[in-house]
């Protein structure tokens, strides 16, 4: 097999296992910490990625790394981008915390103890929901979604004290949550940057 060939098999492999599990070049990017763009250049069979990255993507696909330099493309079902389990199990987890919230909901409102805080039970499931949203965004999404829900987090959570406690200063608690806000979205800026000089460093070495 010549030099030529091998990189077009390559390249030809990484397109169509990736499109057979649904994700877009970014997608695949994203989880190589590489740019969109060195995805492409792989894809049109300009360059072909180290042995380490060829390693991830086989363990991503589900295949061995004799598969991406086959002339005949291992088939993958097609995969449904949003029916995935990195969606429906948080789904689940979520809808778990609600039903908790439920059932201690009518539990309190049937011993006639805390009934006219009990509808709170629902407000606390929310920051409750994000945690959780958080934990899979850490394991699973992209650094946007972590922002995302650290900032629905911090919110929700301050909100649930304002509904908890009738004070008029109480909100002056949102004081505090603006600025753990700013602080999150700080946080946010510097390890995009970091992530992005990764990137580059890699794509240096390549």
């Amino acid at each position: 097999m010549t030099e030529e060939q091998l990189k077009k098999n390559i390249a030809k492999n990484i397109s169509e296992l990736r499109k057979a599990s649904g994700l877009t070049q970014a997608q695949l990017a994203e989880k190589l910490s590489y740019s969109d763009k060195s995805v492409s250049k792989w894809e049109r069979g300009d360059g072909v990625p180290d042995v380490v990255v060829m390693q991830k993507m086989a363990e991503l696909f589900g295949v061995t790394l004799n598969d991406f330099i086959s002339e005949n493309t291992l088939k993958l079902p097609r995969k449904k981008p949003y029916l995935t389990n990195r969606i429906i199990i948080p789904l689940l987890s979520v809808g778990l915390v609600f039903l908790i919230a439920s059932i201690a909901f009518f539990i309190l409102r049937i011993t006639d103890i805390w009934v006219d805080k009990s509808a709170l039970l629902f407000a606390y499931a929310v920051p409750v929901s994000l945690i959780v949203m958080l934990i899979f965004s850490e394991i699973w999404w992209v650094l946007t979604a972590r922002l995302l829900t650290l900032s629905g987090l911090i919110w929700s959570f301050f909100a649930c004290i304002r509904l908890t406690v009738v004070n008029e200063d109480i909100n002056y608690i949102f004081i505090i949550a603006a600025i753990l806000q700013v602080i999150t979205m700080l946080w946010f800026v510097m390890r995009y940057r970091s992530k992005i000089r990764k990137k580059q460093e890699k794509e240096k070495n390549n």
